[in-house]
């Protein structure tokens, strides 16, 4: 029996990798965080927030990773920030700042 909850857990955990990291690749890419810097230095701000609209945490993910060394090689300054929901949900925005 615990090797079937095994089983079940494993493919629940993967499920749920599979998509964080797809909505990492909707909001997140090195490409999409690029504009999103663009805009922001358009309009005059000095830093760009990046959030995911649903509340997960899309910071372990690869996509996020990538885009997080590249844009540190790059001289950015990386934070992440902590947001609460009304529901107590809580997820991490990318803060990304020049």
């Amino acid at each position: 029996m615990s090797k079937t909850t095994s089983t079940i857990l494993e493919r629940v955990q993967e499920m749920t990798r599979q998509a964080r990291e797809r909505e990492a690749e909707k909001l997140m890419t090195l490409n999409l965080v690029k504009e999103a810097i663009s805009e922001a230095a358009k309009q005059g701000y000095s830093r760009a927030v990046i959030a995911p609209i649903k509340p997960l945490d899309l910071t372990k993910t690869e996509t996020v990773k990538a885009t997080v060394t590249q844009l540190q090689k790059e001289g950015f300054k990386i934070e992440w920030e902590v947001r609460l929901q009304p529901d107590n949900t809580s997820y991490q925005a990318l803060i990304v700042s020049w």
